[in-house]
């Protein structure tokens, strides 16, 4: 059964056994559903109650969830022989088009894991939401009401909070700046890597990584992603041509596997988008109707803000119609590659958009620690009006803008 997009519904399970995503629901519990799209799958069949409009309501003849769960049981297989060895636990990429389901199959991976005593490392290299790269280990349940949970900055939840590492792109797609996005991937995979060291559980218990719509032309990009996560399995969902064109690329370095696209993925519209990345702006800062919170503003002189924004290339030519010797001046500039350029805080720049504070001072680029959206900007009195989720002074941090807007 589908459940609604922004118009919400509450949802009760009478009898059965049912799940999203891989999240076992509780009986004679309500809950309430506002702005995703999701479907219940039951193996044996359930009652439920339900109130409000859904976008679509039926029951389907046709499932491809048996192929996701003997997915998840030759993973399991690969985390059972990684118990008993000297062995890594498996490391899964997951590849596909735009609304192939790789959301889907990387939840249903990971909430079945976490099933059976694991906590995998869930890392999200798609930036279409708020534009953020995370990698988080899973040692709780899903939040099915609120995607995946939520974090320590949240305060106190109904759920064990999430610990995500967290870096900020900035931008909605990696063609934008695809420089800076594998600059990101890149420091990511570093911290990744490092996390699974020092834990043995989450090392045993493996990698789970969801990827942006990509293609063969992407191979490189792939092939970055394979090496800095140390991947060792790789998942294609339902697009065949990409199975076998990886297939003939990547088969001496990784185990390939190509899984059928669920019938349940529906097309996501450019509205539907962006209310998804509003409400996730807004939970940020104001919580959920279960977890309120409480931001504070903040205001700040210009002269003691500094703020950079992804650098974005000007010259866009092709190096083939460049005259013959100047191929080489170009392959030197690409070795001193520019990520980050420095702005003049503005009300153009900086009115009602979201920025983020790094853990450096104000001249390094490092890991995110908080987001900050820029409420107000008054020119005349060269003054921000600062929204942040803490209370205190703003952090003498540098900030990185980024291309979302929030306005309230």
């Amino acid at each position: 059964m589908s459940l609604p997009g922004f118009s919400g519904s509450e949802s009760t399970v009478i009898e059965g056994v049912a799940e999203i995503f891989g999240t076992e629901l509780t009986n004679d519990y309500e809950y309430t559903f506002t702005g995703i799209k999701s479907a219940i799958y039951s193996l044996g069949g359930a009652k439920i109650e339900y109130t409000g409009e859904l976008s679509s309501e039926y029951i389907s003849e046709e499932t491809q969830m048996d192929a996701y769960i003997n997915l998840h049981f030759a993973l399991e297989n690969l985390r059972f022989e990684a118990s008993t060895t000297t062995k890594k636990g498996p490391r899964v990429l997951i590849l596909g088009a735009k609304d192939s389901g790789k959301t889907t199959l990387t939840k249903i991976l990971a909430a079945y894991a976490n099933r059976l005593d694991h906590q995998p490392l869930v890392v999200n290299l798609n930036p279409d939401e708020v534009s953020t790269l995370t990698a988080t280990p899973i040692s709780d349940i899903l939040d099915v009401e609120h995607g995946w949970g939520q974090s320590y900055t949240t305060g106190p939840t109904l759920l064990h909070p999430k610990q995500p590492t967290v870096r900020y792109y900035g931008l909605e797609t990696i063609e934008e700046n695809e420089k800076f996005y594998k600059h990101n991937v890149s420091r990511l995979g570093v911290t990744a890597c490092s996390r699974l060291e020092e834990d043995e559980i989450v090392n045993k218990s493996g990698m789970i990584i969801n990827t942006p719509p990509l293609k063969i032309k992407d191979a490189p990009l792939v092939e970055d992603i394979i090496s800095d996560f140390e991947v060792d399995v790789l998942v294609v969902v339902g697009n065949e041509r990409l199975y076998i064109d990886l297939r003939k690329r990547f088969k001496e370095k990784v185990t390939i596997v190509k899984v059928p696209k669920s019938g349940g993925c529906v097309e996501r519209d450019d509205t539907f988008i962006r209310q998804c990345q509003q409400k996730s702006i807004r939970e940020y800062f104001y919580g959920t109707p279960k977890t309120v919170l409480s931001p504070y503003t903040v205001h700040v002189d210009f002269s003691i803000v500094t703020v950079y924004k992804p650098f974005v290339e000007q010259n866009n030519y092709i190096s083939s119609v460049l005259p013959i010797g100047e191929e080489g001046e170009e392959e030197e500039d690409k070795k001193s590659v520019k990520l980050l350029e420095k702005i003049e805080p503005s009300s153009s720049a900086l009115q009602n958009a979201v920025v983020a504070f790094l853990q450096a001072d104000k001249t390094d680029e490092e890991d995110i620690v908080l987001r900050s959206g820029v409420t107000d900007v008054d020119d005349t009195k060269t003054k921000l009006r600062v929204l942040i989720p803490v209370p205190g002074r703003l952090p003498d941090k540098a900030m990185i803008l980024g291309a979302y807007r929030y306005v309230e």
